[in-house]
C-alpha cells in the first residue's frame, strides 16, 4: 500500500487533498484511479487508510477511513553526523530514516572533507525530500526533520535537550553501547553523534564529554562514515528493543 504525508491545511474533516509532487506521483507514476486505496499520515503522526475519491488535473481528493497502527519507535533517536560527499549523504539519510531515526543534524568538524554548501537552503530542501520519500517507503508515521547544517562546536548546546547523548568514536578503546543505554525506556530522547571520514579529533571528543556525552564504540573495525552513522541508529534501536516485532 502506497503511503503519503499531508499537512493540516490539506485536511477538512475526513477529506484530504493531495497536491504537487504527491498528486503527480499518484497519477502519473503509480497510475492509481478513483476507488483505489492508499495510506495517509497527518502532521500528528496518525495514519489512516484512505480511498481515492476524485482525480483532478493538479490534485487528488481522498477520504480517510480506519486508523492504522503506529510504526514509530517508542524512543526518539536523533542523529548528528558529519556532512558526507555526494550520494553518501543521501544514502545515510535514506537508510537511517528507514531504520527509525527521528531527526538529523548535519555537522562540520575539523576533519570534515565536505564544507557547508553555498546554497544551504536548497540542499536541506533536497535532503528533506529524500527523507520524506524514505519515510513513506518504510511506512513511518512521521517524516524526520533535517535541520540546517552547523559547526561541531555549536552541537553541545543541544545536549541538554536529550536524556542521553552517545558520541561514537573509533578511537575509543572501551564504551559499551549496552551500558550507555541502561535505564533508557519508552519516551526517552537520544542524540547519536557520528563523525566524518577522518573521524573526530581528540579535542572534539573531549568537548563532547565535557558537555555530557557518553563515548561509545562500534567495535574494533573501522567503518566508512555513512556505515557508522547507519549502524549507530540500527544498533541503538536494536539495543532498546525497537527492532523486534510488535
Amino acid at each position: 500500500m502506497n503511503r503519503f504525508f499531508y499537512e493540516a491545511k490539506q485536511r477538512t474533516g475526513q477529506t484530504v487533498i493531495l497536491q504537487g509532487d504527491d498528486a503527480f506521483h499518484l497519477r502519473h507514476v503509480l497510475r492509481l484511479q478513483s476507488g483505489e486505496q492508499i495510506e495517509l499520515c497527518g502532521p500528528d503522526g496518525v495514519c489512516h487508510s484512505a480511498v481515492i475519491v476524485d482525480l483532478a488535473k493538479e490534485s487528488v481528493q481522498c477520504r480517510l477511513k480506519e486508523e492504522l497502527p503506529d510504526h514509530e519507535p517508542k524512543i526518539a533517536v536523533d542523529l548528528a553526523f558529519a556532512l558526507l560527499k555526494g550520494d553518501r549523504m543521501d544514502f545515510a539519510l535514506q537508510k537511517a530514516t528507514e531504520i527509525g531515526a527521528t531527526a538529523f543534524f548535519p555537522v562540520t568538524s575539523s576533519r570534515t572533507v565536505v564544507k557547508l554548501p553555498a546554497k544551504t537552503e536548497q540542499k536541506v530542501q533536497r535532503w528533506q525530500r529524500i527523507v520524506r520519500s524514505a519515510a513513506a517507503q518504510a511506512h513511518r508515521n512521521r517524516v524526520p526533520v533535517v535541520h540546517f547544517p552547523r559547526e561541531f562546536i555549536a552541537l553541545p548546546a543541544l545536549f541538554a535537550f536529550y536524556d542521553r547523548v552517545l558520541f561514537f568514536w573509533e578511537e575509543a578503546r572501551r564504551g559499551s553501547l549496552a551500558s550507555a543505554l541502561q535505564g533508557i525506556g519508552p519516551g526517552a530522547r537520544l542524540l547519536l553523534v557520528s563523525g566524518p571520514e577522518g573521524g573526530f579529533s581528540p579535542e572534539e571528543a573531549v568537548l563532547a564529554q565535557k558537555a555530557g556525552a557518553l563515548v561509545v564504540t562500534l567495535g574494533p573495525r573501522i567503518l566508512r562514515a555513512e556505515t557508522a552513522a547507519i549502524a549507530a541508529v540500527a544498533l541503538t534501536l536494536y539495543q532498546a528493543g525497537e527492532m523486534e516485532g510488535r
